[in-house]
């Protein structure tokens, strides 16, 4: 099937030339220079070997005819027959060698688009068009054999060798009745026109099909994931999904009715030139021999030449035709390549390593579509050492303003600075250096309990006495004692068939563990705690608080009074800082602080436990604390 969606979104056009120069440099790269060698003599044994296949009867029957000693016919048979039989083994071996370097340049070239991504820019690859793009990028290496990379060598060395056949072949009739060559090279200019027509047309559409194709995949995606059959039953939304479906085919085949109707009238044009040819020719070499201007073995020959020219061709634009649709696959990862860019970043050294900072923003504005603001003229200093809370709805830009003090995002106006240096002016690996980060969808990657803590796989040794003291701090060291290969234990069982699965508190405290390791000066927590319920979430932030006694911190939490340990509370309204101080200041004040505050207070005053008079106490109160009304553990700010 052609995968003619895979460049749908790519917005840059690459010519054949160009690709195909980019292939056989991955290949010399990845394979080295003989790989070269190897596929260049796959293409010249596989003319010469249906080359002499095609002679071979005409050996004989000039042997035969010739008048020479029997013994003498039979060694010219004999030695024919013994080279066609070589050349069939050198072809299997080098078909065979040239087959595993073009998996080889699939697979490892695949590693370049790996290695892409992880070098973008975060905002860029967070983007819903990045998603996709990647998605199709993956296709030109991890899909299967028979699609990008490795398919377009193989139809790029057939092309050659179909190409090839032509020109021996044509040069053997040429030589012998070199008129017959008008029509050969007429024919074949027709099916060539025909076959780019048929290009031109499939790629006119090819948009149009990736999208209808996405449209597709999301609709099954979503109809078979187990997590919407309640919804889809409950609400019959069944017969829905069938009529989505529907139009979705429907209109895929319209669209591929349009590129394969091309290339199958491209076939008829081709089977038309080919029976011409066919025809003439035939009707040319018979008139040849029986005017006596060829011999028995020169009709033969060329008889099997102009037969096996139009094998050769049908092989050169067949290859070819296949060769520009799996050049799609490579244009759409160099439109990644290009996308994955990185942005001009900082080379100083972060300032005062190892120490508390002082964050300051000065007058700093975000955008993500570059319309409305998600954060608009933030003026703020973080003081070193300082706890921070960052509270206020859904929206108000808290994790978008995280995001910034991070560095994972630039401002759009304004500057974010750490101790007095510009943070786009230091170098990123030395400035994540200094943070410890736990966003509100964490979660532990399929490597062992340890890998996942210490996040050192590659670039140091492990300290195990550290690694035991983070688990033990975190309250997790009995845990992992508990598992079956203690902190060598697999999560999840995507690499390991008997990892094993973490409950959501235990994957917090696996987080705790993880920014302890790491033990950066700066410590921002967002929402981490989202999914546990409050007693849990309470214990959970105290712990944080403890642990990182001395470190510039910044919390999230929608539940307000898990964060009055913070020595300053800023509220978020609509991308500014409307109010900061301390919880009793910020009381006291009246404002929209108190008011969410005294809101999510008023859900509990019936509950046994007390929740609503916790809720008054002060911060060396009991640790409890109540939950936000229709939390639903996330902080979208407009991302």
């Amino acid at each position: 099937m052609r995968e003619s969606e895979a460049a749908g979104v790519a917005q840059r056009r690459y010519g054949l030339g160009d690709n195909v120069a980019l292939l056989l440099r991955w290949m010399a790269r990845i394979c080295g220079p003989r790989a070269l060698a190897v596929s260049v003599l796959d293409v010249v044994v596989g003319v010469a070997q249906p080359f002499l296949a095609a002679a071979l009867p005409s050996v004989v029957v000039a042997a035969l005819t010739s008048g020479a000693e029997p013994l003498a016919a039979l060694a010219l048979v004999a030695g024919a027959a013994a080279l066609l039989q070589a050349l069939v083994v050198l072809k299997t071996w080098a078909g065979a060698k040239s087959n595993w370097n073009y998996m080889l340049t699939r697979v490892w070239g695949g590693f370049d688009l790996c290695r892409d991504a992880l070098a973008a820019d975060y905002r860029y690859i967070e983007g819903d068009e990045a998603h996709k793009k990647l998605d199709l990028a993956t296709r030109a290496f991890f899909n299967d054999n028979s699609m990008g990379v490795e398919e377009a060598l193989r139809r790029l060395f057939a092309a050659l060798t179909g190409a090839l056949g032509m020109v021996a072949y044509a040069v053997t009739i040429g030589v012998r009745v070199t008129w017959l060559l008008v029509p050969l090279v007429l024919l074949t200019a027709a099916s060539i026109a025909a076959n780019r027509r048929a290009n031109e047309k499939g790629y006119a559409v090819m948009d149009d099909e990736f999208a209808a194709s996405e449209a597709f995949e999301y609709l099954r995606r979503q109809a078979l994931d187990p997590a919407n059959g309640k919804d889809i039953r409950l609400y019959r939304m069944a017969a829905w999904f069938r009529r989505a479906f529907a139009q979705v085919i429907e209109k895929n085949v319209v669209l591929r009715n349009v590129e394969y109707g091309a290339f199958e009238r491209a076939e008829y044009v081709a089977a038309a030139c080919a029976l011409v040819r066919d025809g003439v020719s035939y009707a040319a070499l018979i008139a040849l021999l029986f005017a006596g201007a060829i011999d028995l073995p020169a009709f033969l020959l060329l008889a099997g030449m102009v037969s096996g020219f139009g094998t050769w061709m049908q092989t050169a634009f067949d290859s070819l035709s296949e060769l520009t649709i799996q050049l799609r696959h490579v244009s759409t990862y160099r439109d990644v390549h290009e996308d994955c860019r990185p942005t001009a970043r900082g080379t100083a050294p972060a300032p005062n390593p190892g120490h508390a900072h002082e964050i300051c923003l000065d007058h700093v504005s975000f955008s993500y579509d570059g319309r409305a603001d998600a954060l608009c003229d933030l003026t703020l200093t973080i003081r070193p050492g300082e706890k921070i809370a960052l509270v206020g709805v859904n929206g108000a830009g808290k994790t978008t303003l995280v995001k910034l003090l991070c560095g994972l995002y630039r401002p759009t106006s304004g500057t974010v600075y750490l101790d007095g240096v510009d943070m786009a002016s230091i170098d990123p690996t030395s400035l994540w250096r200094e943070f410890s980060v736990v966003f509100q969808d964490c979660f532990p990657f399929s490597f062992n309990v340890a890998d996942n803590v210490t996040c050192a796989a590659g670039e140091k040794d492990v300290d195990a006495a550290r690694l035991a003291a983070c688990l033990a701090q975190a309250d997790l060291a009995e845990k992992v004692a508990s598992l079956p290969h203690g902190a060598d234990t697999y999560l999840g069982q995507d690499v390991d068939p008997e990892g094993v699965s973490l409950s959501g508190g235990e994957t917090q405290r696996l987080m705790l563990a993880r920014a302890l390791y790491k033990g950066a000066p700066v410590v921002l927590l967002d929402e981490p705690t989202a999914a546990l319920d409050p007693l849990a979430e309470r214990q959970m932030y105290e712990r944080y608080d403890e642990l990182t006694h001395g470190r510039t911190s910044v919390f999230i939490s929608h539940r307000l009074s898990s964060t009055r340990f913070c020595e300053r509370i800023l509220f978020l309204e609509g991308g500014r800082v409307t109010e900061q101080g301390t919880h009793d200041e910020l009381m006291a004040a009246g404002g929209g602080y108190a008011r969410m505050f005294e809101t999510q207070a008023r859900y509990y005053e019936d509950d046994p436990i007390g929740d609503r008079t916790l809720l008054a106490h002060g911060p060396d109160g009991p640790k409890v604390s109540c939950p936000q009304l229709g939390h639903e553990g996330g902080d979208d700010d407009a991302e």
